[in-house]
């Protein structure tokens, strides 16, 4: 699937262009079932609308030159008829058709033909085209656009009820439409209370029309809703599968609590981390630049909000996250002795790590996020304490080579380690 690109410019034309249709799919068939008077506000407002499409047009016109351009030995995405027949249906819909009913007056004919306005509708397609290019669309942005279009489409209907039994006089206009919205609901949905029947042959051959598009329009609403939320937590599911495999697995071999425990903590880490659980296939797939790259701003994350790194420019945390190196410990693995000449400091991905005294007594524990060892960065010394893996642990370690390297072109990340050891 191409990927659409917009500016900025154009994602704001775009939201704004969302706004008019959805005023449009709105007021259009309000209008035209009530039969209401134009307004000034509304005549105003149509001009600007009426711009705003315009805006849009001229832009697709310019953008479909430009790729043809770009196109010059091959045949262009959109076709020379589709494109001109995509122009018309845009330029009608950007006529101000209040503008000029209000100017001539064109009674029962000028409401008519306001429906035209509709064909705005069309540029949902585009929109559409835009939506698909996001590389992820969130859940409730989903749910939004499935909620706004069902009602909707139940406002369309109420609206074509209102034109089979129009108001009486003398009635609330608001409360007759909310009873012919109840009924669009009850139809659509085919629950049909019978409290609201149609009177004359056109309105039951349309309540039958009705019925038999709530049938596969009430499905797809539920079965669209239901998919989102299906595509949330199947991830989810797949995980607490794969952990009752595990626990059975265990129990087959009577593995130790305690190495159940460690275990399952361990895969509660790695499954709380990823983003899906294809997520290493998809990083494995990649060219090896790109793979760096990526591993960079994934260390980023893990930098970020460290207090070594506070203040610290994207550039200065891209450089760091580049420059470690990630190794892994199990319980009971040294990572430091006292003793030890210095010249890195670790950063802790996963799991504890104890610092303890000679005697081998504890000093303090070191959870997921800290770090220690950061002293060596800044001069030769030896370590002064233990520092030992108490669970299956990962660690990130920045070399004190790196470091120097990062602190000449960065004095911050040096101002920051500094009055990190004096507190020390």
């Amino acid at each position: 699937m191409n990927k659409v690109k917009f500016t900025r410019g154009e994602a704001i034309l775009n939201m704004a262009i969302v706004i008019a249709i959805l005023y449009t799919a709105i007021e259009s068939p309000w209008t035209f079932a009530y039969k209401t008077q134009l307004q000034n506000w509304q005549v105003i407002l149509d001009i600007i609308l009426s711009m705003l499409f315009i805006t849009d047009l001229i832009h697709s016109i310019k953008k479909y030159k430009a790729s043809k351009k770009k196109r010059k030995y091959n045949q262009p995405e959109v076709s020379k008829f589709t494109f001109r027949l995509q122009v018309g249906v845009d330029f009608i819909s950007s006529v101000p058709f209040d503008l000029i009913f209000y100017l001539i007056g064109a009674g029962d004919v000028g409401r008519t033909l306001k429906l035209l306005r509709l064909l705005r509708l069309v540029r949902i397609i585009k929109l559409w085209n835009m939506i698909n290019s996001m590389p992820k669309i969130p859940k409730t942005f989903k749910i939004t656009i499935v909620s706004i279009s069902s009602l909707i489409i139940v406002h369309w209907f109420a609206c074509l009820w209102i034109v089979l039994h129009p108001l009486e006089l003398g009635s609330d206009t608001i409360e007759y439409y909310i009873k012919c919205f109840y009924w669009a609901v009850t139809t659509l949905t085919t629950v049909g209370y019978g409290d609201i029947t149609p009177q004359t042959s056109i309105a039951r051959i349309y309540t039958m029309f009705v019925m038999f598009i709530g049938i596969g329009a009430y499905g797809f609403v539920i079965g669209s809703i239901s998919r989102i939320f299906a595509e949330s937590s199947r991830y989810k599911e797949k995980t607490r599968e794969r952990l009752s495999e595990l626990r059975h697995l265990m129990e087959h071999y009577h593995v130790p609590n305690d190495l159940q425990g460690t275990i399952f903590n361990y895969y509660e880490h790695i499954y709380t981390k990823k983003l899906s659980e294809n997520d290493k296939q998809i990083i494995s797939e990649l060219p090896q630049t790109l793979k760096s790259e990526l591993q960079i701003y994934m260390n980023m994350k893990l930098i970020r909000n460290l207090p070594v790194f506070k203040n610290c420019s994207e550039r200065c945390l891209k450089d760091v996250s580049g420059s470690l190196e990630q190794s892994f410990y199990g319980p009971g693995d040294k990572v430091i002795s006292i003793g030890d000449i210095g010249d890195e400091m670790y950063i802790i991905g996963h799991g504890d790590i104890d610092l303890t005294a000679a005697d081998d007594s504890l000093i303090v524990q070191l959870h997921e996020g800290a770090f220690f060892g950061e002293a060596a960065l800044l001069k030769e010394t030896t370590r002064n304490a233990n520092a030992v893996a108490s669970t299956y642990t990962d660690l990130y370690r920045l070399s004190k080579e790196s470091f120097i390297k990062i602190i000449k072109k960065y004095p911050v990340l040096l101002e920051n380690i500094q009055q990190i050891t004096n507190k020390n």
